[in-house]
């Protein structure tokens, strides 16, 4: 019955990307009040599921998923309403990751250390490029988005970590640990082509790049906390 309902949600979230596509002419970014309100709508399809369905899953959870997608809802928001949006909207998008860690994170077993010190060293080579010389317009800008880069950074390592290590409540590559790092490293190169864009080279294709992977992540995400709550349930009842 959970799975039924969110293949709806899934649906018509598809439906809220189709709709924006329409109407932003091909994912191109507008700044202003339609945009505004057309970028927010795949979100707040999945908002609206976990705030009255929940797929199964617990109220902690639920509560968790629903602020970690609100914040992106408000993240997408404050982005639409000029170029220096990304500032107050990294603040939202941290916010989120941060909420979306504490409904798995504490699970971890083990870190993947190699794997953690090779996506750190990449970001902090990114800050150093992409970032940092951002410091002559507003130091402030680039202390937010640099603390910003590492709480993504964190998102991926947990995920990652869990995925190949297995966590305290399932085994390694088990289907939903599988979807959490997905989502979680679309979410980062979703990222990863917005400052390289704006600050370095211009990515060919990179608004559709963007949107396509940044829905994709918050999809990915949530399907990964319903299917292991789902899990989690199976395993006990038989």
């Amino acid at each position: 019955q959970e799975m039924t309902a969110f293949k709806l949600t899934s649906i018509a979230f598809l439906l809220a990307i189709a709709h924006f596509f329409y109407q932003s002419n091909g994912f191109t970014r507008y700044f202003n009040y339609m945009y505004r309100f057309w970028v927010c709508t795949p979100l707040l399809v999945l908002i609206t599921f976990v705030a009255l369905h929940g797929g199964g899953l617990t109220r902690k959870d639920r509560s968790l998923l629903f602020i970690a997608l609100s914040a992106g809802c408000i993240g997408d928001h404050v982005m639409g309403i000029a170029e220096e949006g990304v500032v107050p909207g990294a603040i939202a998008f941290g916010i989120g990751h941060i909420a979306y860690m504490l409904t798995f994170a504490p699970k971890t077993l083990e870190i993947s250390r190699n794997f953690a010190l090779a996506l750190l060293s990449f970001t902090v080579v990114t800050v150093c490029v992409c970032i940092l010389p951002l410091a002559k317009i507003s130091i402030i800008a680039v202390i937010l988005m640099s603390v910003y880069a590492f709480i993504l950074a964190a998102s991926v390592i947990y995920a990652a970590s869990q995925c190949w290590h297995g966590n305290s409540e399932h085994p390694a590559f088990s289907p939903g640990l599988n979807n959490r790092l997905l989502g979680f490293a679309l979410f980062y190169l979703s990222d990863a082509v917005i400052i390289e864009d704006a600050t370095l080279i211009k990515v060919p294709l990179a608004n559709p790049i963007i949107f396509l992977t940044y829905f994709s992540a918050q999809y990915l995400i949530l399907r990964a906390a319903i299917v292991c709550e789902q899990l989690k349930a199976k395993r006990k009842s038989s």
